[in-house]
């Protein structure tokens, strides 16, 4: 009889066969299971910083544009030095920031007005089918009708005060922000009613848990239009009503031909502007973040 074959003490790994690791009895993972890498770091910063040095080189373009003409013809336009002085000369006497606090208040009086009517209106009409099909037509109308056009019914009906300028800057104001909240309100899914009636929820229990968490957004959306319409509502009331505020400003210059305080009042208006749409829209994002989609 044959000797048995000699084993080793150890045993002996089997050879690695495709799909496992060098390790005995560890698969490795699939290549689609890898999490693909995002961007590099520079490819995102660059991706951020593009818009930002676009808006410079155009801001640059149209400031080069503006001393060109400026010095080409010093009457007719102003270089930004000239207006940038013209603005510190009303700052400093004090006639800028009286009229920008005077702007300021009507500004925020109608815009207040006009927030709390159009939000309240925008509701209404999408829990009363009846008034929203009968008002439709005429909330739209009144929408495209010019505010200089009524003027002076406004000015025949109250005089040159604070109550006429704030209806001015209440009418340009109102309709963006009633609108959009009867829109928003109108897109609540009919299923999220339906569950509401179901559970056999009040109709305050609905408007609170169902219909505002769902408009809100939308209102906010008005509410950011209705910030610019109200901002050049409160111009247009300083300009026809009655010569005060900024508009005051811009219309005394202009009769004076004072091209350098008119630019110059024009770049602080074009920039409060600015300012006022960015405080919408930060405003606006915080009530619709649900609504947002990142690419």
């Amino acid at each position: 009889m044959g000797t048995p074959p000699a084993t080793s003490p150890h045993p002996v790994a089997p050879p690695d066969t495709p799909g496992t690791s060098g390790t005995s009895g560890t698969s490795a993972l699939p290549a689609d299971a890898v999490p693909a890498a995002g961007p590099p770091r520079g490819r995102r910063v660059v991706r951020r910083l593009t818009p930002l040095a676009i808006s410079a080189a155009g801001l640059l373009v149209g400031l080069g544009l503006w001393q060109w003409a400026g010095q080409r013809d010093p009457v007719l336009f102003a270089t930004p030095g000239r207006s940038l002085s013209a603005l510190a000369t009303i700052t400093e006497d004090g006639t800028l920031p009286s009229a920008l606090l005077s702007s300021g208040r009507l500004l925020v009086v109608g815009l207040a007005l006009a927030i709390v009517a159009g939000v309240g209106f925008g509701l209404l009409l999408s829990r009363a089918r009846l008034l929203r099909s009968s008002t439709d037509w005429l909330l739209f109308a009144l929408q495209s009708v010019p505010i200089v056009a009524l003027a002076p019914l406004i000015l025949s009906a109250f005089g040159f005060g604070l109550p006429a300028k704030t209806l001015v800057v209440f009418l340009t104001a109102v309709f963006p922000i009633a609108v959009n909240t009867a829109e928003g309100a109108h897109r609540v899914p009919t299923t999220l009613l339906e569950v509401a009636r179901t559970f056999r929820s009040s109709e305050w229990r609905i408007w609170k848990d169902v219909l505002l968490p769902h408009t809100v957004p939308y209102a906010m959306t008005g509410v950011r239009q209705g910030i610019a319409m109200a901002f050049v509502g409160t111009l247009a009331a300083e300009f026809f009503l009655n010569a005060s505020g900024v508009g005051g400003l811009l219309l005394a210059a202009s009769t004076q031909f004072d091209s350098a305080t008119v630019l110059g009042l024009t770049l602080l208006v074009s920039v409060l502007a600015v300012a006022l749409m960015g405080c919408g829209r930060a405003v606006e994002g915080y009530f619709a973040r649900w609504r947002e989609v990142r690419p």
